[in-house]
């Protein structure tokens, strides 16, 4: 993805926008062209433009809400994602065609979840490379969030309550559900569930015996005969001599 996605903040608490820039700071398609903490000079400069891609928006703000901002501007902008501590607005907010609704405190995930969803619309998908480097994961405290490279994952496998992440250097765990790690990773056909309880990505395999594959950093994982089909059909068709 080459095109980067004009983003303007307007927030009357300076706080709220430093942390918003940094959510954004951190997606390599989004520039912010500018942020305002004063929605009627906002308003005034924003009436003479067309080229805003998603307007990140609070709406509790004084002398001009976010709702009336957005009915005003609505022309001029492309995607409106209201950001708010405020849950009894949603109604409003999408009755002005908002994209999105987004509750502060802003969870790093469902930050990236919104955004994906408006570029996706315009690129259909994001490239591996670009997805590789936006995966998440909860940690195991409350509060934390883990940025992930998928090509450095060799296994997840659960653990009693958690579910634990197998890298090149480290071991990661996280109170996600396996299922739920599936669903962020089901772009990326490396992985691929062989049990009830693991799955694997299958670049990092040396060896499949029997009902056992051998990754690297010598992890062994069984293969159970729920998945095994699937499994040695995608082995099959990556045979170089197949008889």
């Amino acid at each position: 993805m080459t095109k980067k996605y004009n983003c303007i903040i307007i927030d009357d608490e300076a706080f709220a926008i430093r942390l918003l820039s940094e959510l954004i700071s951190n997606i390599p398609y989004l520039h912010i062209s500018k942020t305002y903490d004063d929605p009627l000079k906002a308003l005034s400069e924003l009436s003479l433009w067309n080229e805003v891609d998603i307007l990140f928006l609070d709406i509790d703000m004084p002398e001009l809400s976010g709702i009336q901002l957005a009915s005003k501007l609505s022309n001029n902008v492309k995607n409106i994602v209201f950001t708010t501590a405020y849950p009894q607005y949603a109604l409003e907010a999408f009755g002005v065609y908002a994209t999105d609704y987004l509750l502060k405190p802003i969870e790093a995930v469902r930050f990236i979840e919104s955004v994906n969803n408006i570029v996706g619309k315009y690129d259909n998908a994001l490239p591996a490379e670009q997805e590789s480097n936006l995966v998440f994961i909860k940690g195991d405290l409350k509060g934390k969030y883990i940025r992930l490279n998928p090509d450095e994952i060799i296994l997840i496998y659960t653990n009693e309550h958690y579910l634990q992440i197998v890298t090149h250097s480290k071991e990661y765990r996280t109170n996600e559900t396996l299922k739920n790690i599936m669903l962020k990773l089901k772009n990326d056909t490396r992985f691929i569930r062989i049990h009830q309880s693991n799955a694997i990505n299958i670049e990092q395999i040396i060896l499949v015996e029997g009902n056992t594959v051998l990754l690297k950093n010598n992890w062994k994982v069984p293969i159970s005969e729920h998945y095994k089909k699937d499994f040695m059909s995608l082995i099959n068709k990556k045979l170089l001599n197949p008889r």
